[in-house]
């Protein structure tokens, strides 16, 4: 009953709409005809009265429908189109949000809006419209259109008689949308301008602005510091600490050269810390809180202010800091910063806005019920008392004795303070009991989703669950008392509007955008609509989330459309991109390539990692960050070393038109070797310890950033690097379909497979990079091999990749990014088409990007 009154109010609704119409003809504003894929053509017509859409493709016919989806801005929208089998057919990815999707198709023309945090019911629109001679218009009152001066529009046809109803799409708005059947992304939107001053009025759109973000990890306690002490569990004193003012122009400009768009700013928030500054106001935290003397930089203490260790006057660190992001912006450079929704430090307490402090001012500002679990306006989750607290008991102290490392540390420190051996160092405030005063009547849940009055060693116990609406404990995952597909007047909880007052605070200082901490850990919910506010200050504002699907504290959403996907069993990573990450975290690559070092991987292993479209190129991809291990240490990597990077990387790099990323030190080979303090010997450069980085140092060589200290083999390593990030500006990178070879020359004997060996694509990998716009092609070759040159290589080609160019005309292979090419040849396309690209060698642990040129 229900859907035929929906059918009966949109039927009358479009005719009130064309009565309109007659009754005040219509005046025409703007007429702008593009070419889709595979022949389309897409003419739109605006008026006063309606935008009109007229679409024709060689394919349609009485079996096609076709869709027009559009963001309007109305709504938060989402980027994931509803599928179903005779109806619209598999999924279609988007990318940007749409609210609105019309069809046409034989028997039915449908709309669907996105309204209360879901896919609308479809229902009637445009009746008179049909498919006839291969043409199509779909008609849209400017009412629908909403009050946006501009609208986004993905326009594509389906042949529903293909793939048992769930269709075949062909002729996108997108000319890089390949056709075919199963699900889809459509790369590239246009923007339709609603107020015209000339013909053109729609322009096309990528999803990244049409950049490829380029990022630099920037870790400032590191990055600057040429303390060469590095005194195991050195206080600053001993081994100093990167300031903002050290990241200078000599230094941006480096950055800059090398190819960086953007700088992410890692651990600037104040956190908790060993290092005292009652001068201020900012007294050292309970060493039983702490790992390490300078403290995580995601134990956040403070939301609102950055850590005071920066500064070369404490007292004035939000200044120099906002100088910092000043000096970015005059290098053409963009400024990110970590946002820690999952947890704070268990002493959070906010100098900078004490109104907005989690737990004393939850409920709305009366303070979390803290005799309760859970409750959806507490800012935490609190233990209910049992046998084993309150209080809560930490595991830094056992059987009165120190056991965290850092608690040890403050013992010693102790210990030669009692001997008059305290070399001038002052110890923190406190020894460690195992105790926080903080919760010694009520326990809170730990940060890793610990709910236990005695977290582990392992446990991020220094750090406390914030709390988003969403009770983690119920398996069924049901338990969701904030604004979802199921519930959408539930009432926004005191934690989210917190966090939208945090993002909001760094935007108007001028941070561009933010990397999310574990963001699979926070309901995607709370993702659409936070960035949906941050994209209401400022529509171009960054998201990257760091999320992983395989972490069993994921949390998925509610949506009816995304949770089907793949029988039930989505990727988180669908959550969060539809949520509006611009990217997130794509691990799987990372860890099929280093199985290929440590086994028992092959190279042919990287496309299993491959997951759909929509995740592929929207994934930052990295060789190394603050969490993983360094390339160059000698127990990675089966010790491969340094060298190996730049080859790793160009996979990494050029796979997708996703962002990449490279940690500070990797540029130079820096190994991370040696213990730290609490960091150990692990292979990573501690972010929990005073440090300086020996590696970095030699180039950042007195603040001059010259790489004056630098070894020949550093220095070309680095060259190695900017050339290759370099080369990624370019369209076949930035806009270009990936094409994988190995899977067309696993049987190929030619293709570097060596003795013993079955198949080929053991270590060498091979990918095409294409933009169809430009028509510019790379292929990328990666000899992985830590010894072996591979020699007399041939690398076969699809038949598409020179359909329509004439076979025997000329083209030109060429090394674009080694100083000494492995390649440059010329020949017919019908020799190359039949016998494949020849490479006569192939150095081990080299990349090579040839690109084919007309000549």
């Amino acid at each position: 009953m229900k859907s035929r009154c929906r059918w009966i109010l949109g039927t009358i609704s479009f005719a009130l709409a064309f009565l309109a119409a007659v009754a005040h003809p219509e005046k025409s504003l703007a007429k702008q005809t593009l070419a889709g894929a595979n022949g389309a053509s897409i003419t739109f017509t605006l008026s006063d009265v309606d935008l009109a859409i007229e679409y024709r493709a060689p394919e349609l016919n009485e079996h096609c429908a076709i869709f027009a989806a559009l963001g309007t801005h109305h709504e938060i929208g989402s980027a994931v189109v509803p599928f179903q089998q005779g109806q619209e057919g598999s999924t279609v990815f988007l990318p940007f949000k749409a609210d609105l999707i019309v069809s046409v198709k034989s028997g039915s023309n449908l709309k669907r809006k996105w309204e209360r945090w879901k896919w609308s019911e479809a229902s009637p629109f445009n009746p008179e419209a049909k498919i006839d001679n291969h043409s199509v218009t779909l008609r849209i009152p400017r009412s629908e259109l909403g009050q946006a001066s501009a609208i986004d529009c993905a326009v594509y046809a389906k042949d529903l008689s293909h793939n048992d109803g769930w269709g075949r799409i062909f002729g996108a708005s997108d000319a890089a949308t390949e056709p075919g059947p199963r699900d889809k992304y459509i790369s590239q939107y246009l923007e339709i301008n609603l107020g015209p001053t000339g013909d053109k009025f729609v322009s096309t759109r990528a999803r990244l602005g049409g950049t490829k973000f380029r990022i630099y990890q920037l870790f400032v306690r590191l990055f600057g510091n040429t303390n060469e002490t590095r005194k195991e569990d050195g206080t600053l004193a001993q081994n100093g600490v990167g300031k903002f003012n050290d990241i200078n122009d000599a230094a941006l400009k480096s950055l800059r050269d090398l190819g960086f768009t953007h700088i992410w700013l890692t651990g600037v928030l104040q956190q908790a810390t060993a290092t005292d500054y009652s001068s201020i106001g900012q007294p050292a935290d309970d060493p039983d809180l702490l790992k390490g003397l300078a403290g995580s930089p995601y134990a956040i203490k403070d939301y609102f202010d950055v850590c005071p260790d920066y500064a070369a006057e404490p007292a004035k660190r939000l200044d120099e800091f906002k100088a910092l992001l000043e000096r970015i912006h005059q290098h053409g450079m963009r400024a990110l910063i970590d946002f820690v929704p999952n947890h704070v430090a268990r002493s959070y307490n906010s100098d900078v806005k004490p109104e907005l402090n989690f737990g004393t001012k939850g409920n709305d500002g009366a303070g979390d019920d803290t005799s309760v679990f859970f409750s959806p306006q507490n800012n935490f989750f609190y233990l209910q008392p049992d046998g084993n607290g309150p209080p809560l008991h930490l595991p830094t102290v056992k059987e009165d004795k120190p056991f965290s490392p850092t608690c040890k540390t403050v013992a010693a420190l102790y210990e030669r303070r009692n001997q008059n051996d305290d070399d001038g160092h002052r110890p923190p405030p406190q020894p460690c009991d195992g105790l926080f005063e903080g919760e010694t009547k009520f326990g809170r849940v730990t940060g890793n989703n610990k709910a236990s009055w005695t977290p582990d060693i392992n446990d991020w116990y220094e750090t406390v669950k914030l709390n988003y609406g969403f009770d983690f404990t119920k398996s069924d995952k049901r338990v969701r008392e904030y604004p979802n597909a199921n519930a959408p007047d539930k009432a926004i909880p005191d934690t989210w509007k917190k966090m939208d007052r945090v993002l909001a605070h760094w935007q108007s200082l001028g941070v561009d955008g933010f990397r999310c901490d574990m963001s699979h850990m926070v309901p995607p919910e709370f993702w659409n609509w936070a960035i949906a506010q941050a994209r209401a200050r400022r529509g171009d504002v960054v998201f990257i989330g760091e999320a992983y699907d395989n972490d069993p504290a994921k949390v998925p959403g509610v949506d009816p459309v995304i949770s089907k996907l793949h029988g039930g069993k989505s990727n988180v990573m669908f959550d969060l991109l539809d949520g509006g990450f611009n990217a997130v975290y794509d691990d799987p690559t990372y860890r099929a390539i280093k199985k290929i070092y440590e086994g028992p991987g092959w190279a042919n292993d990287i496309d299993d990692a491959r997951p759909d479209d929509f995740i592929f190129d929207n994934s930052l991809r990295y060789a190394e960050n603050h969490d993983e291990v360094r390339l160059a240490a000698k127990s990675q990597w089966n010790g491969v070393g340094k060298k190996a990077g730049p080859a790793i990387c160009a996979i990494l790099y050029g796979l997708s038109r996703g962002p990449v990323m490279l940690y500070n030190g990797q540029e130079v080979g820096e190994p991370g070797e040696g213990i730290e303090g609490f960091g150990g010997d692990d292979a990573r450069t501690s972010i929990f310890d005073y440090w300086s980085m020996p590696e970095m140092v030699r180039w950042v060589n007195g603040h001059k950033y010259d790489g004056g200290g630098l070894s020949n083999e550093q220095k070309q390593i680095r060259e190695s690097y900017g050339r290759l990030i370099n080369l990624l500006k370019e369209p076949a990178f930035r806009q270009g379909s990936c094409i994988a070879l190995n899977p067309l020359n696993r049987d190929n004997p030619t293709f570097g497979r060596l003795p013993n060996e079955q198949a080929s694509g053991h270590w060498l990998y091979a990918f095409l990079r294409r933009d169809p716009e430009s028509g510019q092609t790379f292929l990328v070759l990666v000899n992985l091999h830590s010894s072996t040159t591979l020699t007399d290589v041939r690398v076969q080609l699809p038949s598409a990749i020179f359909a329509g160019r004439d076979p025997k005309s000329l083209v030109r292979v060429i090394d674009r990014l080694n100083l000494k090419p492995i390649t440059d040849l010329t020949s017919t396309i019908d020799f190359v088409q039949d016998s494949g690209v020849s490479i006569a060698e192939i150095p081990a642990m080299t990349a090579a990007c040839l690109e084919f040129k007309k000549e």
